[in-house]
């Protein structure tokens, strides 16, 4: 269903705070790695810090969460915990960096995947796909869906770049001012061909689900702890919602918080 509201209605919905921080430390992370690895100092981590500070202040998401001071030092102040955490895991001269938000894509059957991969670096001359992650450390075993996503981009990488990477990886960044263990803080999961023909064929599966859902127009809902983080709930009927009105009453929704800030509206 969510597929419905987000690719098929094209339903406006306003920006998650949370998300957006993860994209402000990753731009952060992004303008302090692609400088050579001597560059990469304590003072160039804090230009970076600023630089992406003056493009987000200036960037209508950011405008749209409509923060108070208090909140808008909190999103800076997670971001800065983010980033030491990165430090506590990993000294920035050390990383061996092939790409950064490199975008890979790949056709399977009737639908193309695509995306951007957060990190694409050698580890000890073997390539790695890495994705940060704002959250905190989770335990390998529960790591799966952010594998998944992963391995689906190693796929990408064979298919695009004609190279098979070794191995997926996700750095979290969550958790404040702890002091997780590095082995917490950064799990992988070696890439094999049966991992990847694993993911391969389920994204197959899910789109010819989704390619029988819009022939039919009906798509199917799954209630789920999830649901109350969805942005469509409201109109989602597993929760007596009304698809129809989605994208007018998402579009009001957006003006007035667009009108609040002083932005133009949205047709």
């Amino acid at each position: 269903m969510k597929y419905r509201f987000q690719y098929i209605d094209s339903v406006p919905k306003l920006p998650v705070e949370v998300a957006l921080r993860g994209n402000f430390t990753h731009r952060i992370l992004e303008l302090l790695l692609q400088r050579p690895a001597p560059e990469r100092t304590s003072d160039a981590a804090r230009e970076a810090f600023d630089q992406a500070q003056k493009e987000f202040l200036n960037d209508d998401d950011f405008r749209l969460l409509a923060l108070d001071p208090a909140a808008t030092e909190a999103f800076w102040e997670a971001a800065r915990e983010a980033v030491r955490a990165y430090y506590r895991i990993e000294h920035p001269q050390d990383a061996d960096i092939v790409e950064l938000e490199k975008w890979v894509s790949a056709r399977l059957g009737d639908f193309e995947i695509a995306g951007f991969i957060d990190r694409l670096e050698r580890v000890k001359g073997r390539l790695v796909v890495s994705d940060y992650k704002g959250s905190v450390p989770k335990r390998s075993e529960y790591s799966t869906d952010n594998f998944r996503q992963l391995m689906l981009y190693a796929l990408m990488c064979q298919v695009q770049l004609e190279q098979t990477p070794h191995e997926v990886r996700v750095y979290y960044l969550g958790g404040g001012r702890d002091e997780f263990p590095r082995n917490k803080r950064v799990v992988s999961q070696e890439v094999t061909p049966e991992a990847l023909d694993e993911v391969r064929t389920t994204a197959r599966h899910v789109f010819d689900d989704l390619n029988t859902a819009t022939t039919s127009g009906e798509f199917a809902t799954k209630v789920q702890k999830l649901c109350d983080w969805c942005d469509y709930q409201r109109w989602c009927p597993a929760h007596g919602g009304d698809p129809s009105v989605a994208h007018a009453e998402g579009t009001v929704a957006v003006n007035i918080r667009r009108k609040a800030v002083g932005l133009a509206p949205i047709a």
